[in-house]
């Protein structure tokens, strides 16, 4: 068999009803592809989606994909011995429970069977009994817009490398924060089914487990697949040049910001002459030209100069900490013009997109894919005639860019990798190569960052003289020149910022237009009035306790943990956060 007919294969199967409309199938069967989408174009599931379906429809999918069925999945009127399909012409037609739990029973592939239609839980025991692994099934009849939201949340999580088991806990705890701990979503073994009926009666979801299976753990931590035949990663690739390392690196940043900073003009153009230029001056300059975040990064990886898997680790790092930045600064910029006009509009698909980022938690934050948030949020400032802060940032310039695209293709891919353990010691030379070279693509179309000074902004005072108008004394700490350490400078401005923020200027010389980068990076030190700064950088947020986890800058290895309790006035600025665009 051909490794083609071996992917798994997802049905998306919806049903609706002329006399009894639900408004909001549309949506979730768009939000649901779109979720699944990326890995069906990357070969490494097969997506198939009936918007109308009829009995014969049912069987011709499971016929023809028999042992192939990874998820089955439902959207429709239902309830607890039928699912209603339509007919070819167009009228409701109901599908008893026992034929099809015997159809699906048959499906050794079949990992999961979803029935997001009103109190299914009827169907639960039928299934489990003709040997279903999982099932998610209502106890009572769901609000639509409810139910779309659950589904959306569950594929969301799927796409972010959650498990079955941790997709729905996900998709629980989305419930849980928009619409309170009353409405209670469960999980249950299959020997206690009878046992657990008065629990489930007000229960909106269950997912049902069938302990009597002996792979039913492994059914539960089921991931789509990360690889394909169309690998982005080379394997089994020669070394390369024996280069020093970050000598591509080096070369593409100097051209690159070159046109941007005068100063780093100056170095591009000593480049070439002879006495070659001391090259450590060349790597400061470069490092001192980003915010500290990034230059913190770049400084990591010009002090090491031997291929390792910490030289690997700390490429994909790199990474992740200019796209972060970019993305939460579109996030900041989206959450600035809510607030000036409520009225501004996002996009059901972008919506789903801001809500699973919502909805991060420990077990997905470090998989996460902040660039597609990046982009949703780039969208939404397009379509309401927004132009980006960051002016030189053109969403269809950056998707249209086919080395970034497989640069970032390939630094998605080796995020996986590593957060896998699946790097094996034979590799990790030609991988720091490749990785060298993405990066060093990545960092081009990013260049722009060097123009905008990352500031901590601590405390602000009023100056005003007598006959003189006010002035705005800001004590704070300017974020670039990360060889040269952090230092507290108070500067006078016309105009003030906020307290206790970290923000992007587009000049030190002025304050007009900023951007705040708070509660998604702070600085503790201006939280705790010390001295310099030490900046974090937002992971996830616990819902079980309610802390919200971030990353020192410095050491992604080392947490804060912000609580009411300890940095109140941060959890108030998510909570406003959440309020301003949770959609």
């Amino acid at each position: 068999m051909s490794a083609t007919n071996l992917k798994p294969v997802i049905v998306l199967a919806f049903a609706n009803d002329q006399d009894n409309h639900l408004a909001m199938i549309k949506r979730e069967r768009k939000n649901i592809y779109n979720a699944l989408r990326p890995f069906h174009d990357k070969d490494y599931i097969q997506v198939e989606k009936e918007e109308n379906t009829t009995i014969e429809d049912f069987f011709a999918l499971f016929n023809r994909y028999n042992d192939r069925i990874a998820i089955f999945h439902y959207g429709g009127h239902a309830s607890g011995n039928h699912l209603q399909l339509e007919t070819p012409a167009g009228a409701a037609e109901l599908a008893h429970a026992g034929g099809l739990a015997q159809l699906m029973g048959q499906q050794n592939s079949l990992q999961l069977i979803f029935l997001n239609g009103c109190a299914t839980r009827g169907q639960v025991k039928l299934l489990l009994d003709c040997g279903a692994r999982l099932v998610i099934a209502t106890s009572v009849p769901i609000e639509d817009k409810m139910a779309t939201e659950f589904a959306e949340q569950f594929y969301a999580a799927l796409a972010v490398h959650a498990g079955i088991q941790g997709a729905f806990r996900k998709a629980k705890a989305f419930i849980n924060t928009k619409y309170g701990n009353e409405k209670q979503v469960g999980e249950f073994r299959h020997l206690g089914l009878q046992e657990e009926t008065a629990l489930t009666f007000d229960m909106p979801w269950g997912l049902y487990i069938n302990d009597s299976l002996a792979d039913v753990e492994k059914a539960l931590a089921w991931k789509l697949p990360e690889t394909s035949a169309f690998t982005v990663i080379i394997r089994g690739a020669a070394a390369g040049k024996k280069e020093p390392v970050n000598t591509v690196l080096i070369a593409e940043l100097l051209d690159a910001i070159a046109k941007i900073s005068p100063e780093v003009n100056r170095q591009f153009e000593r480049s070439g002459q002879r006495p070659a230029p001391d090259q450590r001056l060349i790597r400061q300059v470069i490092i001192d030209s980003y915010p500290s975040p990034v230059g913190e990064q770049l400084r990591k990886l010009f002090a090491d100069q031997e291929i390792s898997e910490g030289r690997l680790k700390q490429l994909v790092v790199t990474y992740e900490t200019v796209i972060e930045l970019l993305c939460f600064a579109m996030l900041s910029q989206l959450w600035d013009a809510r607030y000036r006009d409520a009225h501004l509009v996002i996009a059901e698909e972008n919506a789903v997109v801001l809500n699973s980022f919502l909805s991060l938690g420990a077990d997905n934050h470090l998989s996460y894919d902040y660039f597609q948030l990046m982009i949703a949020v780039m969208d939404i400032l397009q379509k309401n005639n927004i132009v980006p802060y960051f002016e030189a940032l053109d969403r269809f310039a950056i998707v249209q860019k086919q080395d970034f695209s497989q640069a970032r293709a390939f630094m998605e891919e080796m995020r996986r990798e590593i957060l896998g353990g699946r790097v094996a010691a034979a590799e990790i030379t030609s991988f720091c190569r490749q990785a060298e070279k993405h990066l060093a693509a990545i960092m081009r179309v990013f260049a722009f960052l060097v123009q905008y000074k990352l500031t901590s902004i601590k405390n602000i005072d009023v100056v005003k003289p007598r006959h003189h108008g006010p002035e705005y004394q800001h004590n704070c700490v300017i974020l670039d020149r990360a060889t040269a350490g952090t230092l507290d400078e108070p500067k006078i401005y016309a105009a003030f910022t906020e307290n206790n923020s970290v923000v992007f200027l587009k000049t030190v010389d002025a304050v007009d237009d900023y951007l705040n980068l708070s509660p998604f990076i702070i600085d503790e030190n201006a939280l705790t009035d010390n001295p310099n700064s030490k900046l974090f950088i937002y992971g996830y947020h616990e819902t079980a306790d309610d802390n919200f986890h971030f990353r020192f800058v410095n050491d992604f290895d080392q947490d804060l943990i912000v609580s009411a309790e300890n940095y109140p006035q941060i959890t108030q600025l998510f909570e406003e956060f959440r309020e301003a665009v949770f959609a």
